[in-house]
């Protein structure tokens, strides 16, 4: 089994809140493939898949805290390939939940830059579509639903202007 850990931040604190998990429990993932996100009083950070295989177990559940060093969870690699084709195709049902990220959970993954981004041109989040990877919400993303408001504030002063 493989140990995902809790890495030391940038800023050496030695706990993290767990913010959210991209994967459940006997998902495949891919070297590379985003598993969680981490939280200190200053940072955000993703933990990324060191070897691809099956999440066989996740020990630390989202509101958790986490000490440096700590196991997140298990991965059991992609070398058994049994373990692999045991594992049954997820329905078109379950396909479609996974492909389509709840709004809680597209929002929770702003990153704090673009929030701030969002706040100064007074876009609300759960307004706008992520088209980044997985659904991210990019800067692009917020910039053009600022754009889209200000066309609309627009129009709507004119219509009031005409009108008096």
């Amino acid at each position: 089994m493989i140990e995902v850990r809790l890495p030391q931040p940038v800023e050496g604190k030695e706990e993290s809140l767990i913010v959210l998990w991209f994967v459940s429990e006997g998902d495949v993932v891919e070297k590379g493939d985003r598993l969680v996100e981490v939280e200190t009083e200053t940072e955000l950070m993703e933990i990324e898949a060191a070897e691809s295989g099956i999440i066989r177990e996740i020990i630390f559940e989202r509101g958790e805290t986490a000490k440096v060093g700590d196991v997140l969870a298990l991965i059991e690699p992609n070398g058994n390939q049994a373990a692999s084709q045991n594992q049954k195709a997820p329905s078109i049902q379950e396909q479609s939940k996974k492909d389509e990220p709840l709004v809680e959970e597209s929002i929770s993954r702003v990153e704090p830059g673009l929030r701030k981004l969002a706040k100064e041109l007074v876009v609300q989040l759960e307004m706008v579509n992520g088209t980044g990877r997985n659904g991210e919400i990019t800067e692009a993303d917020i910039r053009r639903v600022a754009g889209k408001n200000s066309l609309e504030q627009s129009e709507i002063q004119s219509s009031n202007e005409r009108e008096e």
